[in-house]
């Protein structure tokens, strides 16, 4: 299994202007990027087209959005170095973001399918269902639910990520940010072409509900923070 690690931010735009939240994270990205090293980075805006529970009567209806997310990944070697890019970094964001939206979050990161890159991505943290372990829940969600969704959204997917996260390395973050520390148990990535590839990929209600089916019991849905994204720079 992979050991490489990722740290993810969300946050929400000032006053909803996800427009020039847009703006301003590209005119940041270059720093960003420069502050991470030679961690790879990918930025996302939210896509406000199509809202994903006018795609498909799911999960996804619950929960809160987000508009912005940064994803730095590292290999498992420098993993120790996440709290001080973790402040850096979030300095800026906070800067850019709505007062108080700004989350972070980091653990060891597998790739249940063949990365290839793609201009649009599903950015989601939720928390375990408080009847299932932590052990339970990353068992299931690493061999059983990857083995019913992969199936289900078919070929479009071009990668699937499990982030499992880590609450200590979460929590130094969070310290090193200056930000209350909020606890989610996964979060998780999925990539397509475009957001077209992402709906054809959704299109069948009954593929999805098994999909959803799968989730119950396991995921508390009230918790989800989600939005598809659209990669920038």
């Amino acid at each position: 299994m992979n050991e490489d690690w990722r740290m993810a931010f969300m946050f929400d735009a000032r006053d909803g202007a996800i427009g020039l939240l847009e703006e301003s994270l590209a005119r940041v990205a270059g720093k960003i990027r420069q502050l991470a090293g030679d961690a790879h980075v990918r930025l996302g805006i939210a896509d406000p087209l199509p809202d994903l529970h006018d795609a498909t009567e799911s999960s996804m209806d619950n929960g809160r959005k987000v508009d912005g997310a940064v994803e730095i990944s590292v290999c498992a070697a420098h993993q120790a170095k996440l709290p001080d890019i973790a402040a850096a970094v979030g300095n800026i964001l906070q800067g850019l973001a709505a007062p108080s939206s700004l989350e972070v979050m980091a653990g060891p990161y597998y790739s249940m399918v063949p990365v290839r890159d793609g201009a649009t991505f599903l950015s989601l943290a939720f928390r375990r269902d408080p009847a299932t372990t932590s052990a339970q829940f990353q068992q299931w969600w690493y061999y059983q639910h990857a083995a019913v969704a992969i199936p289900v959204l078919g070929p479009g997917l071009l990668a699937y990520d499990q982030v499992h996260v880590d609450a200590v390395t979460t929590q130094k973050l969070s310290k090193a940010i200056h930000i209350p520390p909020v606890h989610y148990d996964a979060y998780d990535n999925l990539t397509w072409s475009d957001s077209d590839a992402f709906l054809e990929s959704i299109s069948n209600q009954a593929d999805m509900a098994r999909v959803y089916e799968d989730e119950v019991g396991r995921i508390d849905n009230t918790s989800r923070r989600h939005a598809l994204m659209r990669k920038l720079c």
